[in-house]
């Protein structure tokens, strides 16, 4: 029999142009024509249809699997080795694959870290600009219960940096928030805040949550910021030292109980008032009875208190500090009150030394 005629099946490429015509802008659609190009070879047109399946829907697992992605805490982040994102040349050489099982280098850990807590950083900071650090109440409740409802550890720094920074509402649900946490990093940032936080609540809480976790390792740094030169730290560390009961720090709370101080304070001159005494000098002479006459000349006294003192000047005082949170922190450890006198409670101490 003769042959009429001999019709060619469409090419691969044809029918890619027939199919991706057809195919609707939904995820699972989008998906589906990813793989279809991936069984026929078509790499870079599978990326394309995968990278539009996470436009229609950034959690689509399946789309974010066959790009590589993993899924930490709750971000989606590139989990390939840094080798396979690159040009590829022979195994072994630059730019080769990676052998399978082979750790990633301390480079491509410290890159991936650096990239989810960039994420963190750009969701935290919206979380707070837009919802917690608004007047509305509502609104602000919102933003704490998102910044509650993460997990990640590696969103404790962020955290820490963006909310440390801001108003009360941020420090109050960022302290919340490390609260949940039991690693290090979270330790350390509540050490921070019970120190350093401007309101006495918060670090009262801070405080608070440092005794429950009972790490011996905050007593010892906040030891060390009793030898400070710096009075308030004293005072806060003091306080926290005595929430936690640390008997051992009771030979640095006795040497805070007080100090000496050089203060530059501003003291009255009296200087131009003294014009007025000479000015209004004229005497009085008063009658006593009928044989005594006394004169009065007038004489300028200054009251204290709120007056206001047209001149003043700055001097040079040395003053004796009292710390009464040091004082309240060895009362609250030793069960003994020997008030500001440090010679008594050193020899109290050395009483019990076995």
């Amino acid at each position: 029999d003769a042959v009429e005629r001999v019709e060619r099946a469409p090419s691969t490429w044809q029918q890619y142009e027939q199919r991706r015509s057809a195919t609707a802008a939904t995820a699972e659609a989008q998906y589906e024509l990813a793989r279809w190009c991936g069984e026929r070879g078509l790499k870079n047109e599978r990326r394309v249809h995968l990278e539009q399946a996470l436009a229609a829907d950034p959690d689509f697992k399946p789309a974010r699997k066959a790009l590589g992605h993993v899924r930490i805490g709750e971000m989606w982040v590139d989990g390939r080795p840094v080798s396979e994102r690159a040009p590829r040349g022979r195994r072994g050489e630059a730019g080769g694959e990676r052998p399978a099982g082979e750790p990633a280098s301390a480079a491509e850990t410290d890159k991936l870290i650096a990239a989810i807590q960039s994420q963190w950083s750009q969701r935290i900071q919206a979380i707070r600009t837009n919802l917690l650090e608004t007047p509305m109440t509502q609104t602000a409740r919102e933003g704490r219960n998102r910044i509650l409802a993460i997990e990640d550890p590696l969103a404790i720094l962020p955290l820490a940096n963006i909310l440390g920074s801001g108003d009360w509402n941020s420090r109050d649900a960022l302290l919340d928030a490390l609260a949940r946490f039991p690693q290090d990093e979270a330790t350390l940032y509540l050490a921070v805040l019970a120190l350093l936080d401007p309101d006495p609540d918060l670090r009262r809480r801070a405080v608070a949550e440092l005794l429950r976790r009972d790490d011996p390792r905050v007593v010892a740094q906040f030891r060390e910021a009793l030898l400070s030169d710096n009075d308030e730290l004293i005072r806060r560390a003091a306080y926290a030292l005595g929430v936690l009961k640390a008997k051992a720090a009771v030979p640095e709370l006795i040497q805070a109980l007080q100090a000496s101080r050089t203060r530059v304070v501003e003291v009255p001159v009296p200087s131009y008032l003294t014009t007025f005494a000479s000015t209004f000098n004229r005497p009085t002479t008063i009658q006593l009875g009928s044989t005594i006459t006394v004169t009065h000349r007038p004489v300028l006294v200054i009251p204290t208190g709120n007056w206001l003192f047209p001149e003043t000047a700055l001097r040079s005082r040395v003053v004796t500090v009292m710390r009464s949170e040091a004082r309240d922190a060895l009362v609250a450890i030793t069960g003994r009150d020997f008030g500001f006198n440090q010679a008594d409670w050193e020899n109290w101490y050395k009483e019990q030394a076995p």
